[in-house]
């Protein structure tokens, strides 16, 4: 009872901090805007409002996701449960797939079956599995030359080739803790939920997180603010998913996908008949015929009719039509064998025969010579109720991005069903243990997550909460903070150069507006954090501007992107092109802020206030971005090794996991 009234007392007092730092921030913004532009200098002014006002919608965002947070107790267990624990891998070192299984094996469950999901197919890791006593499901032949959409692929393919009523996905390096299931099926007692996330916490962090991988913020505050709007992710790993709802998505995915197809068929193949001209009687019977065809699989379509029937409307149609077409054609070669023919040519004689004979098989069989017949093949392919383009027809994870697990996460709350996050740490990974493995990591993420934005974007999609759309939009909206960073780096080093502010004046009412609302912002992202360390997010939000835009323009450039499995092990070397753009900011900076002290000693025109404001401005900006310098060289304290979990050591059997909430 006293938990839940500290619980209640906090979440009040974080709604009145974070009002009080919207309301500082939107009277700072529209001051901003409407009377302190520096009028010359709009060129610069109004990049450098635009992102601020970037910022300002951000932190109203995150004040809107922390509104209901919950909080989550345990709930029992069911008395029994059917459960398929899903093991990814493609080419993961054997003897780390190896300890994750084995401790999945030793989950405190008794109706569990446990597979490895080797996408890299290696005979020694199936002996591997055979040796450990789990299951080992690899690819089959239908996969070859087609699609494969990474983990999204191989966890569809063993949806298909298992039976459990629930599953748990884990990636091969993160190793479960034996109470996962106990603490994490309780809340399917609801029939409307689907999954149930756990963090993803990092047992290898060296000393201080140097490569800013430390996620106690997003699972924590931020996925328990989204719980809150029945938006929390689906992370890919470290969670629990309902088979029923994932097969429900697989299938409704299918239809939604085949029904866009023929659609997409029937307008462009009703585009291609326009375009016939009528030069006889046949061909007008033809073009008649299709149009008429169409026009009933469009209404079709629209009564949501079987979409076999709309195919079969279709195919029926143009296969009509070529015999129509091709039945003339046939006759007039006839004509011409029958003429060879009473000239004596008996050889043409039998043509002719065999042609008057066989008139209607013939001429069913043979090609149009009308554009749009022609074309109508590719179509009449396209309508294919099998989806023979696709290993498998039924997909429930999402392949439409390189992060699967958001976009599947969308489309199930789409679609009306539950998402809980549970916050208790409840399986240990490997997080990357250099800069250049996770600067990968963050690219695939930020890649995947501005796919899904443009592929799916959430204001877009039917079925979802106003709360929901903003909540997968501020993760989305996020990435693009690569472009506005910019401008916030590059202002001061502009005003040292050159004299010129973004604002008209550095004046008192700019202190009393920017100040307060800056302190309160302070305030309120450390209150929402609730003791979580934020410094290093801070830093590396701001030292990550070159990733994030690259990853926003390679997705708006139509780029095809690849999953790359983040590696587990250090891949070591100090490859400076990775951090050439954040140096080339930190050696300008510097210049530029010895430059503006020098010319102020000498007299030349900068304000004292102008210099303090933007020498301090510098100081934040070097501080920051010197993390993924320091990170690029970063050597761990001598005698420092990672250390397993207690429970994951040995034959995983005894030891309980610790429990602990980030």
């Amino acid at each position: 009872m006293k938990s839940t009234h500290h619980h209640d007392t906090r979440l009040l007092l974080s709604r009145a901090i974070g009002l009080a730092a919207c309301a500082l921030g939107l009277n700072y913004i529209i001051w901003r805007s409407t009377s302190s532009l520096n009028m010359q200098a709009l060129w610069f002014a109004i990049p450098m409002v635009i992102a601020e006002t970037y910022g300002i919608v951000d932190m109203l965002l995150f004040v809107f996701m922390s509104w209901r947070k919950p909080k989550r107790e345990t709930l029992p267990p069911p008395e029994k449960a059917d459960v398929d624990i899903f093991i990814t891998t493609y080419n993961e070192p054997e003897e780390l797939v190896a300890t994750t299984a084995k401790a999945a094996m030793h989950i405190d469950w008794p109706d569990k079956k446990v597979y490895i999901l080797d996408d890299g197919t290696r005979e020694s890791m199936k002996k591997t599995a055979e040796e450990i006593g789990c299951g080992y499901i690899s690819r089959g032949e239908e996969w070859t030359e087609k699609p494969r959409h990474a983990k999204a692929g191989n966890v569809n393919n063993a949806l298909l080739e298992t039976s459990g009523e629930f599953i748990l996905i884990l990636d091969a390096d993160q190793i479960p803790a034996p109470a996962i299931l106990r603490k994490t099926l309780g809340f399917f007692a609801d029939p409307a939920l689907a999954f149930v996330q756990t963090p993803q916490y990092f047992y290898n962090l060296p000393p201080g997180d140097p490569f800013g991988n430390e996620a106690s913020l997003f699972y924590g505050p931020i996925q328990q603010g989204k719980d809150g709007w029945n938006a929390a992710f689906f992370c890919g790993s470290n969670a629990v998913l309902r088979r029923e709802a994932l097969m429900q998505l697989g299938i409704r995915e299918y239809v939604e996908t085949v029904e866009k197809r023929e659609r997409e068929m029937v307008d462009r193949l009703a585009k291609l008949v326009k375009k016939t001209s009528c030069d006889d009687e046949e061909t007008c019977a033809a073009v008649k015929r299709l149009t008429e065809g169409l026009k009933a699989a469009r209404e079709a379509l629209d009564d949501k009719a079987p979409l076999e029937h709309v195919s079969d409307l279709v195919i029926e149609a143009v296969r009509d039509a070529e015999f129509l077409v091709s039945k003339k054609e046939v006759e007039e070669i006839a004509g011409t064998m029958n003429e060879l023919a009473e000239s004596g040519d008996a050889e043409a004689a039998a043509v002719y025969r065999h042609i008057i004979g066989n008139l209607d098989s013939i001429a069913r069989k043979t090609p149009s010579s009308i554009e749009a017949l022609r074309g109508s093949e590719e179509y009449v392919e396209a309508l294919n109720l099998a989806r023979s383009d696709e290993a498998v027809p039924v997909q429930a994870l999402a392949t439409i991005s390189i992060t699967e697990d958001m976009a599947t996460a969308m489309r199930l709350h789409s679609h009306g069903w539950k998402s809980i996050f549970y916050p208790e740490v409840l399986a240990y990974g490997l997080a990357p243990e250099d800069l250049g493995t996770s600067l990968k990591q963050r690219l695939r993420w930020a890649q995947g997550t501005v796919q899904v934005f443009v592929r799916e974007n959430p204001f877009l999609k039917k079925g979802l909460s106003l709360p929901q759309k903003l909540m997968y939009f501020a993760t989305m909206y996020s990435y693009f903070s690569g472009f506005f960073n910019l401008v916030l780096l590059l202002a001061p080093i502009i005003y040292f150069f050159t004299g010129i502010a973004p604002v008209n004046s550095w004046s008192t009412a700019f202190f009393m507006r920017f100040i307060p609302f800056f302190v309160m912002n302070k305030i309120m992202f450390r209150f929402v954090a609730s003791g979580i360390p934020v410094w290093r997010g801070e830093q590396y939000n701001l030292a990550m501007f070159p990733l994030n835009i690259r990853a926003v323009l390679s997705v708006l450039s139509g780029k095809k992107l690849g999953f790359v499995v983040t590696p587990k092990q250090k891949e070591g070397g100090h490859d400076f092109h990775l951090i050439w753009p954040q140096t080339t900011v930190i050696v300008l900076t510097i210049a530029a802020a010895t430059y503006g002290i020098i010319e102020f000693f000498l007299g030349r025109g900068i304000p004292l206030v102008g210099l303090v404001v933007n020498f301090v401005w510098s100081i934040y900006n070097v501080a920051s971005l010197a993390v993924v310098v320091k990170a690029l060289y970063y050597q761990p304290p001598e005698g420092w090794s990672a250390q397993v979990p207690e429970f994951a050591r040995g034959d995983a059997r005894s030891g309980h996991a610790p429990s602990r909430r980030p």
